[in-house]
């Protein structure tokens, strides 16, 4: 049973959390109607850290609450919650942060709070061995940021992002901005778990499930929040912008590949998540920077909804026989070709112009492969009845529509705050464009011949290879297991934080 004093303080932690929820849902009100920023104390509001403390606080009110029921008779149960608390707080004030050391403190709370919860089964070795290597990643990650507020600040005379991304966009000094954009890059992959720091996000499934919602929700999207502050440097330098569309492609195949192939719940939505932070790495490398900012608001939410239902039943369902690959793939091509006239008709309706630049040319590529899944998804059964084919092509022409206009209106909203921005159009530019395209459609065909994979030797050995990640997470083990304990050596039977 749980005492009265206990209660009230996981009421006042609840209310808290649930407070700067409804802080921030004001906050993206106000801003939405005067977009005028506000600035004090090392913070900034605006649309872009409104909307994303407003994700952070709610689902750390809707974690905190389902942590409530799920430790429901743990004796650690009262420690979990500040400690949880105390994250949310941290991620919180690293969305508004302005200051430079305002903005590494919060980071490197927020890494030491997960810790904290990734580590709250201290009896369980297989919860500490990834908590370690996630540590450990996050101190590199750590490393660069500092890295790039030295620069900034004996460069530019000022440790205020808001006072440097005004004069690095006054020109000049163009080593400089590559050099920061480049540590921060860094510190934006090894925070959300990009290829190679990545092996450390399927191994955390030993944690209790609120910390995986928290983790996958909300906390793995710092390295997008940090590039859609820094957009304004980051889109001067095309070395950040290839490195981040290359890791992130890298990390979207490896992502997708393991995913297909685990069978437990919780692995597939972390590798799940492995893939989608790869993808949203290529729509910042892209310099598609509205679409980053989407995709951390959607990929968030549902991210939560599904750890915090993972532990439900699934619903029962019958077996259906894969579809032959010859179909898929013909389905496929059909529904892409059939995308580029809807494509041409959302442009027309919502004005956005995909040309304007190789990466929203990019995106629109990626989204007619998508519209061809979703002709595989609704016309793969056997025979083709005009009603399921009149709905590929009203599902075609909405799904066209309704990603222009989005990212017409993200662009929109967020244009206060990244400011003009010069879209890269050089062969640099076009290079890093086709490649996340060409995995795509290299991930389309390969998961179209699974079933005929799976029936040979090489598809079995691609499966155990993808089933235990390609290998990445062992070698990392072996590193980490040497420099930890190193480490440990001075406090040998301590565990660190």
């Amino acid at each position: 049973m749980i005492d009265r004093r206990s209660e009230r303080w996981e009421f006042v932690l609840l209310g808290g959390i649930g407070g700067l929820a409804a802080l921030s849902a004001v906050l993206v009100v106000a801003q939405g109607l005067s977009p005028t920023p506000m600035r004090g104390l090392g913070l900034v509001i605006d649309r872009l850290s409104a909307s994303l403390s407003l994700l952070v606080a709610s689902v750390g009110a809707i974690t905190f609450r389902f942590s409530q029921r799920y430790l429901d008779g743990d004796p650690g149960r009262r420690v979990f919650l500040v400690r949880l608390a105390a994250t949310v707080g941290a991620a919180y004030a690293l969305m508004l942060a302005d200051h430079l050391v305002v903005l590494a403190a919060a980071w490197t709370l927020t890494s030491l709070g997960l810790h904290a919860l990734l580590t709250h089964e201290r009896g369980r070795a297989e919860a500490l061995r990834p908590a370690r290597k996630k540590f450990l990643i996050s101190r590199l990650g750590d490393v660069a940021l500092v890295g790039a507020m030295a620069v900034i600040g004996l460069v530019w005379g000022t440790l205020e992002l808001s006072t440097f991304l005004e004069r690095a966009a006054g020109g000049g000094n163009d080593v400089a901005v590559g050099v920061v954009a480049v540590l921060v890059a860094v510190a934006a992959l090894t925070k959300s778990a990009q290829f190679p720091f990545h092996s450390w996000l399927p191994e955390t499934m030993e944690a209790p499930t609120p910390v995986s919602a928290l983790m996958h929700a909300g906390i793995i999207n710092a390295g997008g929040a940090l590039l859609l502050r820094f957009a304004p440097v980051v889109i001067q330098a095309p070395a950040a912008l290839v490195m981040l569309t290359g890791v992130g492609t890298v990390t979207v195949v490896l992502g997708l590949l393991a995913m297909w192939a685990q069978v437990k719940v919780k692995r597939t939505l972390a590798w799940s998540t492995v893939a989608q932070m790869g993808f949203m790495m290529v729509q910042c490398g892209l310099a598609a920077f509205p679409a980053a900012w989407l995709h951390i608001i959607g990929h968030g939410l549902y991210k939560a909804w599904s750890f915090l239902r993972s532990g439900e039943l699934p619903a029962p369902t019958r077996p259906v026989p894969p579809a032959a690959p010859g179909r898929v793939l013909a389905l496929a091509v059909v529904g892409t070709l059939a995308a580029v006239p809807a494509l041409m008709l959302a442009n027309a309706v919502t004005t956005f112009d995909p040309m304007h630049s190789p990466g929203e040319l990019a995106l629109a590529a990626i989204v007619a492969l998508a519209i061809g899944q979703l002709w595989v998804a609704l016309l793969k059964g056997p025979g083709i009845s005009a009603g399921r084919l009149m709905g590929a092509v009203c599902g075609s022409i909405a799904a066209a529509i309704l990603s222009f206009e989005l990212y017409h209106l993200a662009g929109l909203f967020l244009a206060p705050v990244l400011g003009p921005m010069v879209m890269p159009t050089g062969p640099i530019a076009w290079v890093a464009a086709a490649l996340p395209v060409a995995a795509m459609v290299a991930l389309i065909v390969s998961q179209s011949l699974l079933p005929v994979l799976g029936s040979r030797p090489i598809g079995r050995a691609l499966y155990v290879h993808a089933l235990n990640g390609f290998y990445f997470g062992a070698i990392a083990d072996g590193l980490v297991d040497r420099v930890w304990s190193r480490l440990a050596r001075p406090r040998r039977g301590v565990e660190g934080a």
